[in-house]
This record gives structure tokens, C-alpha cells and sequence, in this order.
């Protein structure tokens, strides 16, 4: 299904029916990454798989795609739905674009579930290999950059358990034009640390790191959910030692199962 925002054709799609869950997806995935996890969820609740903006079959528009931008795409699909409130879970930029909607939209939100998403801006490193990353898609596409997310972000142990799934997770990959890449590329350097935000947080959270995760690691996590708890509001911590920055779509089972838990726990 298809809705506009600032101009620009999302993509989403909605299974099952009851409390709303919306799952948001890494870079450079699309919902895709979220179908095993969701068959958990589908039997109690309408779950909304949104292509976010640059990603599979969702155009970019114009400038660096940014967490304010993904957020504003998100809350239009939900005044488009008529939803008032919302459970959400989020991977990676998926995870970062839900600091930005508890900014901007604190009351639309029932729940928060973090996977593999740090609350801290980039580092000045980081942004340098962003730069960098952005000149080779610049000059020889984005093949080899695909290359390197996929070694990266999908963790050794189901690289090895599961190398028949790698062709899948690059056909997502390959779904996002060198030009959207450039410009999530651009918007995930310019985000805002939301460590304070983790502080303000004031809704039941579950936080999920991956052992084998580089880009979100362990200490990142229990950072963020420390943070929660110093705030004053209580968080949920689970690692998954053998999993990496992709963990839901690595153990999609095992993630379903764990979101399934915690937003029963939160609805009843």
C-alpha cells in the first residue's frame, strides 16, 4: 500500500489486526527484514511494515534523509491509518528514528522496543567512514559499499549457520539507489545524540544488543538502558550473544518471541 508524505510515495504494508505495532527496519533493508519476527506478533496485533523513506519501493525526495525526516514519514502513516497511539520497535536507524518520534510525538507512543540501536551521535570517526563511504558510491556505485554492510552488520554466527539467507539480505540491500544511500548515509551523520532523550523516556522499554553486534555493541546497549532506568522509568535488557546488528533478521524466531513478551506485557 502506498501513502504521501511531504510529497514523496511510501510504501507500507499491515498484517494481522488488534494494537498497533509499528516494526522500522535497518539501512539499507526494507520490511522485509521484519517478516519473521512478525509472524509472533500478527495473531494479536495489526502490525505496520513500513519501507522507509530512500528504502525499497518508498521513494528518497530531495536532501539527506534524516531521523526528522523518517519520523515525520512515520507519524503521517499513522494519522493516514487513523491510529492515535502506537507499540513500536525499531532496528538500527529504525531504532534511531524512535528517539526522534519520542521528541516529536511523546504521546503517540505506548512502548519502545531498541534493537541494536545506540542512543549516542556518531563519533568523528564514524562520520569520516560515512564521508568516505559516500565518495565510493560517488565514483564506482554502491556495490562494494553493499559488500561491506553485509560482512559488518550480519553477524558471523549466522553468516556461518545460514549462508543460504545472504543472497536475501542483499536483494533488500540492493533495492536502495546509490543516491538514497548517499543521502541516508548523510542524515544517519548529522543525528542527534539522544542520550538525554533516553533519559526523558517515560514508557515501558525493551532493549535488545547482539553480542557479535559492532556498529550498536553490548556496552552501547546497557548504556542506553542504564540510561532509561536513571531517568527513573524501568527498561528490559536482553542480550543474544550469538547474534549481530541485524539480529531480528538474524533470529527472527527468537526475536518475535521476545517482542511478542514484552508488548503483551505492556497491553495485557
Amino acid at each position: 500500500m502506498e501513502y504521501f508524505s511531504d510529497g514523496v510515495k511510501l510504501f507500507y504494508t499491515v498484517q494481522g489486526e488488534g494494537p498497533a505495532v509499528v516494526l522500522l527496519h535497518p539501512t539499507p533493508c526494507d520490511h522485509l527484514f521484519w517478516l519473521g519476527a512478525a509472524e509472533s506478533l500478527t495473531g494479536k496485533y495489526q502490525v505496520i511494515l513500513p519501507d522507509l523513506r530512500g528504502h525499497g519501493q518508498s521513494g528518497a525526495g530531495e536532501g539527506p534523509i534524516t531521523m526528522q525526516r523518517l519520523s515525520a514519514d512515520v507519524l503521517r502513516l499513522l494519522d493516514e491509518l487513523g491510529i492515535q497511539r502506537a507499540l513500536f520497535a525499531g532496528c538500527s536507524i529504525g531504532g534511531y528514528t524512535l528517539y526522534e518520534i519520542w521528541r516529536s510525538a511523546p504521546a503517540r507512543v505506548q512502548a519502545l522496543a531498541f534493537c541494536c540501536a545506540k542512543p549516542q551521535a556518531d563519533t568523528d570517526a564514524a562520520r569520516l567512514q560515512r564521508e568516505a563511504s559516500i565518495a565510493m558510491i560517488r565514483e564506482r556505485g554502491s556495490a562494494e559499499v553493499i559488500d561491506a554492510q553485509l560482512t559488518r552488520l550480519i553477524g558471523p554466527t549466522a553468516q556461518r549457520r545460514h549462508p543460504e539467507r545472504i543472497p536475501e539480505a542483499r536483494a533488500m540491500m540492493e533495492m536502495t539507489t546509490p543516491e538514497a544511500l548517499i543521502a541516508i548515509q548523510q542524515g544517519l551523520a548529522a543525528r542527534p545524540d539522544s542520550v538525554e532523550t533516553a533519559r526523558g523516556i517515560r514508557v515501558p522499554c525493551f532493549i535488545l544488543a547482539g553480542g557479535e553486534d559492532p556498529a550498536s555493541t553490548l556496552g552501547d546497549m546497557k548504556l542506553l538502558a542504564e540510561t532509561i532506568r536513571n531517568g527513573g522509568y524501568g527498561s528490559e535488557y536482553t542480550e543474544l550473544p550469538d547474534a549481530g546488528h541485524f539480529a531480528p533478521w538474524e533470529q527472527p524466531q527468537t526475536v518475535g518471541r521476545l517482542l511478542r513478551r514484552f508488548f503483551d506485557s505492556v497491553v495485557g
